[in-house]
């Protein structure tokens, strides 16, 4: 049981943060700088979304009780926003239908890993599948507008480059992110202490 707990951890900022930095660094090593651009506000406006329900909470205690709502989950947003635009691009050269199955392969991912964030009481159903759902946003609308932007020139320093943008991102100590939401929280609400999470949460 427990090794099927640690799984939640593939959702991570330290590890899909570096991974949503690599993608913004292969499109730009492309020359694909709008698709880049694009992905790079989307995913941004997201985890902005996520990251100020964890405020309001934090802060003010906002939230729904009767559904059992504090706020959104970073890791079912994180994934279903990554993991589908990693396989979008990794299959840019596929067949049609093999790009597709990559997509719902990626989103499937994201829903199992929901599904285990609910079962080890990470978080409530009311806080997983919004999340899913907004990640899911951010990938389809990015999916959609990479479709219909030219096809990006990519070359062999891509992948080095992609690389080395998630090792500098790695470096950066994403993780601490979470803790900086806390003090963003005391700092705006005025208070000593945040309002109390029930559950183990992260950005």
């Amino acid at each position: 049981m427990t090794q099927w707990a640690q799984i939640v951890d593939f959702g991570h900022t330290a590890v899909m943060l570096p991974l949503a930095g690599a993608i913004a660094g292969w499109l730009v090593a492309a020359r694909a700088w709008k698709a880049a651009l694009y992905w790079c506000v989307l995913f941004a406006a997201g985890l902005g979304v996520v990251a100020s329900s964890k405020i309001a909470f934090l802060g003010w205690g906002w939230g729904i009780p009767w559904l059992d709502f504090q706020a959104l989950s970073g890791h079912a947003f994180r994934v279903s926003a990554v993991i589908p635009v990693s396989l979008f691009l990794l299959l840019r050269d596929a067949s049609s239908a093999l790009r597709t199955g990559g997509v719902v392969l990626g989103v499937g991912v994201s829903i199992a890993l929901g599904a285990l964030l609910v079962h080890f009481k990470f978080h409530t159903l009311s806080e997983v599948v919004p999340s899913l759902i907004l990640g899911a946003s951010v990938s389809l609308c990015f999916m959609r507008i990479a479709t219909n932007l030219p096809t990006p020139r990519w070359n062999r320093w891509a992948l080095p480059f992609s690389l080395i943008v998630l090792m500098g991102i790695c470096v950066l100590k994403p993780s601490s992110v979470n803790h900086r939401l806390v003090d963003i929280a005391l700092y705006l609400s005025g208070r000593e202490q945040p309002h109390g999470w029930s559950r183990n949460w992260d950005l």
